[in-house]
């Protein structure tokens, strides 16, 4: 099996989390969506630290992951961050952002491609642009959003950060910045 393509079709598919925002109040009954939100990100991490610790071996990780924190138990944990303390109109941007550029610099990344970081950054440019202004009309903090908010996430994406995954950076700095530029912080 390809895990490199899996990895890849799971990453297009972590926006898809943001519809449990939309489902009602209590998915299960008697327990708010933000304490199902935690027991989730505690069941990956919990099982992360098993497999850290008995030493298993999981194809659709990357080898260095071996060794750390799976990109899944920094996902959790970002979006567990997000969802929590930042508007979702804010997050689900974010999410699109980070779930579909991420593989697509991969993939350019990998052909050696002259259209990266171009498109990738244009691309960012429009999902933020598209869905805050969905969210929040077509305003000049939503353009400032996108025009500032984009070229800094394709930046964090080239970087290696070697105690942090980068799904985590690509979506709680993003989200901070802006919460900053609409006015949005939690603080």
């Amino acid at each position: 099996m390809d895990w490199h393509r899996v990895r890849r079709f799971i990453h297009i598919l972590a926006p898809l989390l943001c519809i449990y925002y939309i489902v009602p109040d209590e998915v299960v009954p008697g327990a708010p969506k933000d304490q199902v939100l935690i027991l989730i990100m505690l069941i990956v991490l919990a099982m992360d630290t098993v497999r850290l610790i008995a030493r298993v071996k999981v194809p659709v990780f990357r080898a260095y992951e071996d060794e750390r924190p799976s990109a899944t138990a920094f996902f959790a944990v970002s979006v567990t961050i997000a969802l929590l303390y930042f508007p979702v109109e804010i997050t689900l941007p974010a999410l699109l952002g980070m779930g579909w550029v991420d593989p697509l610099v991969g993939e350019l990344r990998q052909r050696k491609s002259d259209l990266n970081p171009m498109l990738p950054m244009v691309i960012y440019f429009f999902i933020l642009l598209i869905g805050l202004g969905y969210f929040y009309g077509m305003t000049f903090p939503v353009l400032l959003s996108a025009v500032l908010v984009a070229p800094v996430a394709l930046f964090l994406e080239s970087r290696r950060f070697p105690y942090m995954d980068d799904d985590m950076i690509l979506i709680l700095v993003p989200v901070f910045l802006v919460a900053l530029v609409l006015g949005q912080l939690p603080f």
